[in-house]
């Protein structure tokens, strides 16, 4: 894996989607200045909280195909494995899909980011365990905490 960091602007994105998973992938998305898509019969709370910016769609529907034709970056999160293959292979070369159920199907993995003043520090265990990864951000978070409070002394 090559890690990178994405320029949204301008991009749309489409969350196939609407539980924990994919409101925690949409967390990550809100504040980038891209269009998203979220696409499910059901949404989770998190979602339905709040009123979103006009950049933002909640689609209460089945996945079709034709949700992701126009999509830069796909996010498949349902709990159904069947939709989540289907989007998979309805998916172009050129598109980019995080298969968030299956790392083998996934042409790009979600780092977890430590923001400390103008530093991003980027975290990720491969798709492998997401509990590990945020096990490890949080000692980072605690020792930049440290390292801000000798500087401070």
């Amino acid at each position: 894996m090559y890690p990178i960091q994405l320029n949204l602007c301008d991009k749309q994105v489409v969350i196939v989607g609407g539980g924990k998973i994919a409101w925690r992938k949409f967390q990550g998305l809100i504040h980038e200045d891209c269009r998203i898509d979220v696409v499910s019969p059901q949404f989770h709370e998190g979602f339905t909280s709040k009123q979103w910016p006009s950049s933002v769609r909640l689609l209460y529907k089945d996945y079709e195909a034709d949700d992701i034709a126009a999509a830069d970056l796909i996010i498949v999160a349902t709990d159904c494995s069947d939709v989540n293959d289907r989007v998979v292979r309805d998916a172009t070369d050129s598109q980019w899909v995080n298969h968030t159920g299956d790392r083998h199907q996934s042409d790009f993995f979600n780092t977890l980011n430590v923001r400390h003043d103008d530093m991003t520090i980027s975290i990720s265990s491969s798709g492998q365990s997401i509990r590990k990864t945020q096990a490890y951000a949080k000692k980072i978070k605690a020792y930049l905490k440290t390292l801000e409070e000798d500087i401070h002394e």
